[in-house]
């Protein structure tokens, strides 16, 4: 299993892939930045890829969740 940068609810999806997230969600070390992949998972579900949209003056991160296993999206996660 991939370690998972950012913990999600994936219930709150909006539009079939916009996700938010907070600040405390973020595993320690990592720094999020806009355009960067992470891994991003919730207890209920597979963890998934998203894209860091934006990230706002309170630090809630958004996330654009993409289809597919975080196996299929590799390419994307080696670059960031």
């Amino acid at each position: 299993m991939a370690d998972i940068d950012i913990a999600v609810d994936f219930m709150g999806m909006v539009g079939g892939s916009a996700l938010w997230a907070s600040a405390t969600d973020v595993r320690p070390g990592l720094r999020p930045e806009i355009g960067r992949y992470v891994v991003v998972a919730d207890d209920d579900a597979d963890p998934a890829v998203a894209r860091i949209v934006t990230i706002d003056e309170s630090g809630n991160i958004e996330l654009e969740v993409l289809p597919g296993s975080v196996e299929s999206h590799q390419d994307l996660l080696a670059r960031t």
